[in-house]
């Protein structure tokens, strides 16, 4: 019956709120007392406080129990709290009637705010809430609240009919739930946000709960309406009422107080709790801390000490409390601590207090041991006491000092490093994070800079590079990857270097780039390094053909200089093998193979090679094959360049035509001077032969002059063919040296006196100067060394008319320097550069006027060539030249000096003189035959075979070169004819007008035990007559008949007689030194030390050149020390006479000639000089006047002129004859 239920509903409500139809009248009013209605508000607020309150003690409890029970209890409260005010509220209200109240239904009207109560509290009491849990809460408790006073006011009995209006009563349940929402979120949701702390949140939270409460039930009282039944009403007494309020209120706020203080009871209990707890954890934590915990007293007493304090100083905590802290500290600390307490007590001065140090301690053993210690200062009641909080940092000082020692490791290893290590953030700049102390070398800026940020990386990267970098870093970064770029900087100086830098990104876990970590090299000097190899490689394939192979000879590339030079294309070539270039029978051969072979083991190959092109062109290549080594030393290709020597071939083809034809010129030329020599050579032998037996010959002055022209003039012609044939020796590199120890001084000695006599005849000064640290004897060629010197003094004296000629010799830095300067004509500067060319003189006069032929300096400059020297020449037309002679020297050896003896007298012989020319044949006999030798004669090689079968010769003088047999066949079969017939085989003498050494050598292997060429010298050929024989060299014995030696003798005639070789010519020389009066003289005229010094000098050299060995020792003392010049002069003179005693007793025949006059009275001397002074000035001989004038005048008037006249010099010998007219009129005037 729903309809039913729906009428029943609306009569309901037809008796709980008023009805239109009620009379105005019929409502009764009331008044509120105002100190009720404050009650009211208080206990509601107190209430809702205490409800606040009790809801947070709920959220603080630890167990559940608890929880409950202070939610009940602040429900309780509340629900109380709510039900009083409502009371107090009703009681405040009063009007003219009879109240009652239904205890039952007053007692329930209490339970809808507790239940409602407990609702909120318990759903808010939870840590964490929504906002719909909180519209929820503030809803049932406003419904309860507007519950708990809508079956309040229906517990009330009176008199009156009880009705609401329907708007008031809407009105008061949306004040009730409204204002509880804004109460719980104050309290509860503003305070778990943190914006109010908790005893602002109950307090505001309360007092809107309770104004929520007091609205709500003044609202409802407002929504009120009491209908009068009649007329009248009792009078109620405002006083009861308030007794009535009071007394509820009274019981509210114990009631309460009660609850307050059970809840207060309880959180007690749950603080002490939770102090046991807190205390066991803190002893807990204090005994198992590693680190030490000391507390003392104000006196330094230890009161405790956890189990750390015994494990780290070795004490027991019984033993250790009680005891003064001190005995854990070492000096100076234990016997100062006291006196820090005290200070800081009485200063409040805290040194340590509060600070942590580090410190060192001592074990109950006595060790130490570093510890770190913090000190806090705490207060009670009754005494203030000292916390120390002690940590053993042994181990982290061992770490400390490890990582400190890596750290130093690590330092010195980044700065040995090579280039800079670096560590940057990733940003624009690249700022560093770290960057070793190198980056100052590099760029010019200190870490500093870059690690403050005052220099910016990125700036110094070239403007150029920066785009290139910033991309390869980014790419890098983005693939994480690390990366390797080159670019450029710009160092603090402006220049530039190239960097190479190896770097990479270090990640986080999100993967983003963190830092980037990497080092830079400056590889400027290897970009300038590859640069030039670029440009030396990109040379050499511009100008050489190249090309290259695998090990296996596959060809991998070529460039285009090999295309040209092989005719083939790359792609022609490209894996084809090197055979392909190759004649098929290189290619197959075993050289072949090995080339190969040692390409792969890794050694260079190189030389000239013929290879065929395209179409089997075939090419001269000069090549280079070189193996390419890796990594491991390795060969793994091979790089060829080659050059075309086509060019060159043609050349070297066109250079062997040109050799060919110049050696068959040179041995055209050879051949021709060979037969010159011996064409020329025969015909003088007979004349130089024949001359000197006629003047053996009873002849007149006139013919006597003749033949002394004769054979000056072929001695000369002779001179000049032996000059010929020495420059074409040294051209063709046909003379060797011959290198012994020997005398440089006596050399030097021996030649300044061979040129001194010409000299002084041209009145010229000839100086020599030997340096003192120049050596004495050296090893070289001294036949050569002679003949360079001679040719260049000699010119030297020839070209100076006046001055002087120097000879200078200096040893330095392992040479010999012999400069000879004279104050001559000299030489044009534009003919110093031919003046070594053959046949050339300064000028075509000289020739002429001077004589010679050229060659003097032309055979100087190839000997000294020929010795591995140097000779130059600097000179001033009119003022003199200088000849510089540098010579490897080399010190030789006194003992090994060859001492020259002069050669002994033959034994008469028996000997065969074989040739086809009988002019020879007779010479020969008439010189050997004059000599005391029995002389066999035959006319040619077979004559010479059938005289050796009919007789024995000791010696056999065999001409090589015969019609029938020659002399080499001759002698074969002569020594062969011996052998077989068991005779002594006769020594043989090769003849020849030859000077060629395979004629030499021919001769040697025919047999031949001796040479001697044409023209015959007879004194040269005795002595090889001597040599083949073997005879023991003696010398002859003095003209006197007693053997003169070297030792203390007053005269080595060996040594004289080897320099002079005939004795007649050594007495002469005697007789004319001795004979001349300016000897001694000069030495009494001499004032200064310098001239006797230099005239001390040149007797010496002139003595020496003799063989004068007193006289020799006696000068040299006077040039050694000229302040003993009396007693030395003595000594001199002494000498001289002992020479003039000994001479005197010496055979007749050479006194006669020391004793002959210069002058024959019978000789018209000056009509001789002035026939000979018209002859030279026509250039022409005029032997009769100068065969009648040579016997007339001193050795020293006919020096001069012989001179001249051998050299062909008619100019110089006209100003001799001039000069000799001069000093003959000087003589005759008054």
């Amino acid at each position: 019956m729903p309809g039913w239920a729906l009428v029943q509903d609306l009569y309901m409500l037809e008796y709980f709120f008023t009805s239109p139809g009620i009379s105005d009248a019929l409502y009764v009013s009331g008044s509120y007392s105002l100190p009720l209605v404050s009650l009211s508000i208080l206990i509601a607020v107190f209430s809702s406080m205490m409800a606040m309150q009790m809801a947070g003690l709920a959220r603080q409890a630890e167990t559940r129990l608890h929880k409950q029970f202070a939610l009940l209890s602040g429900s309780v409260a509340l629900g109380v709290g709510i039900w009083s005010m409502h009371f107090i509220g009703i009681l405040a209200y009063s009007f003219c009637a009879t109240v009652s109240y239904s205890k039952l239904l007053t007692a329930m009207s209490m339970v809808p705010g507790i239940l409602a109560s407990w609702f909120a509290l318990n759903l808010l009491s939870k840590d964490d809430f929504s906002r719909r849990e909180l519209l929820v809460s503030g809803t049932v408790m406003g419904a309860g609240i507007g519950l708990m006073h809508y079956s309040g006011m229906a517990a009330i009995h009176m008199a009156y009919l009880l009705r609401y209006d329907s708007g008031w009563f809407l009105l008061s349940l949306v004040v009730a739930v409204g204002m509880a929402v804004l109460a719980l979120w104050i309290r509860f949701d503003l305070q778990q946000r943190g914006r109010l702390g908790n005893l602002p949140a109950i307090l505001i939270g309360g007092t809107v709960m309770g104004l929520a409460i007091s609205a709500m039930h003044y609202t409802g009282m407002a929504a009120a309406r009491f209908i009068s039944l009649s007329g009248t009403d009792e009078v109620i007494s405002g006083e009861e009422n308030h007794y009535l309020a009071l007394i509820i209120a009274i019981v509210t706020v114990i009631a309460s107080g009660l609850i307050l203080a059970g809840n207060f009871l309880l959180r007690m209990r749950q603080l002490y709790n939770r102090m046991q707890e807190n205390e066991e954890r803190l002893r807990a934590i204090v005994d198992t801390a590693l680190d030490g915990i000391i507390t003392i007293d104000s006196r330094g007493t230890v009161l405790a000490a956890n189990a750390a304090v015994s494990r780290m100083f070795g004490w027991s905590s019984e033993a250790l409390i009680g005891r003064n802290v001190h005995v854990l500290m070492p000096e100076p600390y234990h016997s100062k601590h006291n006196q820090f307490i005290a200070d800081f007590l009485a200063t409040g001065n805290a040194k340590v207090i509060g600070q942590s140090r580090e410190v060192m301690a001592r074990r109950a053993d006595g060790t130490t041991f570093p510890i770190r210690l913090a000190v806090g200062q705490a207060h009670t009641m009754r005494e203030q006491f000292f916390v120390g909080f002690v940590t053993d940092i042994s181990e982290r000082i061992t770490m400390q000092t490890e990582l400190q020692e890596r750290e130093a490791k690590y330092r010195t290893l980044i700065a040995n490093i090579p280039g800079v290590s670096f560590r940057s953030r990733v940003d624009a700049e690249w700022s560093k994070i770290f960057i070793s102390d190198s980056v100052l070398a590099l760029t010019g800026w200190g870490r500093e800079e870059f690690m403050s940020k005052r220099v910016s990386y990125a700036d110094l990267i070239h403007r150029n590079d920066i785009d290139a970098v910033r991309t390869a870093v980014a790419n890098a970064l983005e693939q994480r990857v690390s990366y390797s770029i080159e670019y450029r900087i710009l160092r603090r100086d402006g220049s530039e270097r190239w960097l190479s830098e190896s770097a990479g990104g270090v990640y986080g876990e999100d993967g983003k780039a963190l830092w980037i970590d990497g080092v830079m090299l400056d590889i400027t000097a290897s970009k300038i390094q590859a640069a030039e190899y670029q440009g030396i490689v990109m040379a050499i394939r511009k100008s050489l053909a190249m090309a290259e192979f695998d090990m296996q000879g596959n060809i991998l590339d070529v460039n285009e200089n090999f295309e040209k030079l092989s005719g083939y294309s790359l792609d022609e070539l490209r894996g084809k093998n090197h055979k392909l270039l190759c004649t098929p029978a290189e290619a197959a051969s075993e050289e072949y193979a090995v080339f190969w072979q040692k390409l792969r083991e890794g050694r260079f190959q190189s030389g000239e090679y013929q290879r065929v092109g395209k179409h089997g062109k075939k090419v001269w290549l000069q090549a280079a094959y070189n193996p390419i080594l890796d990594t491991d030393g390795k060969p793994w290709k091979v790089v060829k360049l080659a050059a075309d020597l086509a060019q060159r071939k043609a050349i070297e083809q066109d250079l062997i035509s040109a050799k060919d034809v110049a050696e068959q010129a040179s041995a055209a030329k050879g051949m021709f001077l060979a037969n010159m020599s011996h064409e020329i050579r025969t015909p003088m032998n007979a004349i130089i032969g024949f001359t000197e037996i006629l003047l053996k010959t009873e002849l007149d002055q006139k013919q006597l002059g003749y033949l002394k022209t004769v054979k000056q003039s072929a001695r000369s012609l002779l001179g000049l063919l032996n000059d010929i044939l020495d420059t074409a020796k040294l051209e063709r590199g046909a003379i060797e040296l011959e290198e012994h120890d020997f005398s440089l001084h006596d050399l030097c000695e021996q030649l300044i006196n061979t040129f001194r006599l010409q000299a002084e005849a041209k009145h010229i000064r000839l100086d020599y100067h030997y340096a003192a640290d120049c050596p004495v004897f050296i090893r070289s060629d001294e036949l050569r060394l002679r003949q360079i010197l001679t040719n260049i003094l000699g010119n030297a004296v020839k070209f100076t008319e006046q001055g002087q000629v120097t000879l200078n010799v200096t040893a330095a830095a392992g040479q010999l320097h012999f400069v000879i300067d004279d104050t001559g004509i000299g030489i044009a500067e534009d003919r110093i550069q031919s003046i070594f060319a053959p046949f050339t003189q300064a000028d075509a006069s000289m020739s002429r006027r001077f004589g010679g032929t050229g060659l003097g300096t032309t055979i100087a400059k190839q000997l000294v060539d020929l010795m591995d020297g140097e000779i130059t020449v600097s000179s001033v037309l009119g003022q003199g030249s200088r000849f510089e002679v540098i010579i490897p020297l080399t010190v030789g050896n006194a003992a090994r000096v060859a001492k020259v003896v002069p050669q002994t007298a033959l034994p008469h012989l028996r000997i065969l003189i074989a040739d086809d020319v009988a002019e020879n044949l007779e010479l020969l006999r008439l010189m050997l035959e004059d000599k005391g030798h029995q002389v066999v004669a035959a006319n040619g090689g077979q004559a010479a075979l059938d005289a050796c079968k009919h007789g024995q010769f000791d010696i056999i003088l065999m001409d090589v070169q015969m019609p029938d047999i020659d002399g080499l066949e001759a002698s074969r079969r002569i020594l062969a004819s011996a052998g077989e017939n068991g005779l002594a085989c006769p020594e043989i003498i090769a003849l020849t007008a030859s000077v060629l050494n395979k004629d030499r050598d021919a001769a040697i292997a025919a047999g031949m035990r001796g040479f001697a060429t044409k023209p015959v010298n007879l004194v040269e050929l005795e002595a090889e007559i001597m040599r083949v024989l073997g005879y023991a060299d003696q010398p002859p014995a003095s003209p006197s008949g007693t053997a003169l030696a070297s030792g203390d003798s007053w005269l080595d005639w060996n040594g004289a007689l080897s320099r002079w070789r005939e004795p007649a010519s050594l007495l002469k020389a005697i007789s004319n030194f001795i004979g001349n009066p300016d000897v001694l003289s000069g030495l009494e005229r001499a004032a200064a030390p310098e001239q006797l010094g230099a005239l001390a000098h040149k007797i010496k050299g002139a003595a020496a050149n003799l063989g004068l060995n007193r006289v020799v020792a006696a000068a040299a003392a006077i040039e050694h020390d000229a302040a003993l010049a009396p007693g030395a002069v003595q000594a001199l003179e002494a000498a001289l006479d002992q020479v003039r005693s000994e001479l005197a007793k010496m055979d007749g025949a050479y006194a006669a000639q020391q004793d002959a006059q210069p002058v024959q009275a019978q000789v018209d001397v000056p009509a001789l000089l002035r026939c000979l002074q018209d002859a030279y000035s026509r250039s022409t001989f005029d032997d009769e006047a100068i065969g009648q004038l040579l016997p007339a005048l001193t050795a020293e008037q006919a020096s001069g002129l012989q001179a001249a006249l051998d050299d062909f010099d008619f100019e110089q010998a006209h100003k001799e004859v001039s000069r000799l007219l001069q000093t003959l009129a000087q003589a005759v005037s008054p």
